[in-house]
């Protein structure tokens, strides 16, 4: 079963790789788009174009692992890409893990445009959405998802585009046995 996990930090790419992936190899996309931080938050900065976000007054700890219980479930059902933060630590029969890095820079680009704001201010909200959430993740499971020895290949969002990352992802999913560098 071909179960692919793709993780990164805010704006890396993770949806749009898993929904290309997806597509080109005909299976199921499991990720939850707007988590109830990101729609509070979107809103906020949107609506009354806030200086400040609250990030940790908007997310529950609760609803957090509610909804990893029901991405881990939806996993088990079929050939799948997951992309959220935790799939790569919570699917433990992934096939593929698959991590994105991309420059805070880039990061913030592509948020302030998601969120039609300022560069200044998607940045803002990407460091603090990311400092937030590492130390949730720590607190709730003990994950450091600053560790990536589990991960097969870390790919640069920032320096290939979305082909040549399909195309890297796709091939490596297909193959049975993963090439080692020793």
């Amino acid at each position: 079963m071909i179960k692919i996990c793709i993780s990164g930090l805010t704006g890396s790419g993770k949806t749009t790789l898993g929904n290309l992936i997806a597509k080109e190899l005909g299976i199921r996309h499991i990720t939850k788009v707007q988590t109830h931080t990101y729609s509070v938050i979107a809103s906020k900065l949107q609506a009354k174009n806030d200086r400040t976000l609250a990030i940790g007054q908007t997310a529950n700890p609760k609803y957090a692992k509610d909804f990893d219980r029901e991405i881990v479930a939806a996993a088990k059902k079929s050939n799948c890409v997951v992309s959220t933060w935790l799939g790569p630590w919570l699917i433990k029969d992934a096939s593929l893990r698959v991590w994105l890095n991309a420059s805070l820079e880039e990061r913030s680009r592509r948020k302030a445009k998601d969120l039609g704001t300022t560069l200044a201010k998607a940045k803002s909200y990407i460091i603090e959405k990311d400092s937030y959430a590492k130390s949730q993740f720590k607190k709730l499971y003990g994950i450091d998802i600053n560790d990536h020895s589990i991960f097969d290949i870390e790919i640069n969002t920032e320096k290939l585009n979305h082909a040549d990352v399909v195309s890297v992802v796709s091939m490596l999913s297909m193959m049975k046995d993963k090439p080692k560098f020793v």
